[in-house]
């Protein structure tokens, strides 16, 4: 019964340690993978059961993930899952943009040939894959690609902002990446392609203007599947 509440199926028991800390972690994990979904309604009592805990832990975990804007709690009311508008796909994709263009630089001094040489390989296959109407490469090799950029800049504060933003990113991608279509899915492997070769001349102005292309071609076909999205639950 709780699992079909939840919309998830089995049993969600967590391992042993912090019970808040480990809670709040696969709860995030529901909700960046959509499995809660945007203004679901969370049920302390059916989450705690699902993960095997009882309800202060989870109580303590979803006021964690509210304070990393996951979550929000009305007043007088049930935690929600947070809603995904246009202005967190904006926001989201700003940050990126700010991020990954202070980091391309380092990515186009540090990242090895070696690894570059194993991204394009990725590439070329998420790209044959993408055109047989599998997508499942292309979103791996996307994700990877650009945590590689990022970690080419050895700062673990910078590399904490990333994360917090890389979070919200995946939890908006993975919500529209159910209506994504062959044809997005091999234009943003061509992007990809065009910001390898960039980094492989190890060219920082070709680079720059490679990335920023491509985060904003991303922004503007996430804005637009949101849109669709919205329009079908209308």
């Amino acid at each position: 019964m709780t699992s079909h509440l939840l919309g998830l199926g089995g049993e969600g028991r967590i391992r042993k340690g912090p019970l808040r800390e480990l809670a709040a972690e696969q709860i995030k994990e529901l909700i960046l993978t959509n499995q809660l979904r945007p203004g679901q309604t969370l049920a302390i009592g059916q989450l705690a059961e699902y993960l095997g805990v009882s309800h202060t832990p989870v109580r303590e975990a979803l006021a964690m993930l509210e304070r990393e804007g996951l979550v929000r709690t009305p007043p007088y009311g049930k935690p929600i899952v947070t809603r995904i508008e246009a202005r967190d796909v904006q926001e989201v994709w700003d940050m990126r943009i700010l991020l990954e263009r202070a980091a391309i630089e380092a990515a186009v001094s540090e990242l090895s040939d070696e690894t570059l040489d194993e991204i394009e390989s990725k590439l070329d296959l998420a790209r044959r894959d993408a055109e047989n109407g599998d997508y499942l490469a292309h979103y791996e090799i996307d994700v990877g690609f650009h945590r590689a950029i990022v970690k080419s800049v050895n700062n673990s504060l910078f590399r904490d902002l990333v994360a917090q933003v890389e979070d919200r990113s995946i939890r908006i991608r993975t919500l529209v990446e159910s209506i994504a279509n062959e044809g997005d899915v091999v234009s943003i492997v061509d992007e990809h392609i065009d910001l390898l070769g960039a980094i492989k001349s190890r060219d920082t102005e070709t680079a720059v203007t490679a990335l920023m292309a491509h985060l904003e071609a991303g922004k503007q076909r996430t804005l637009r599947a949101l849109d669709e999205l919205r329009n079908g639950e209308d």
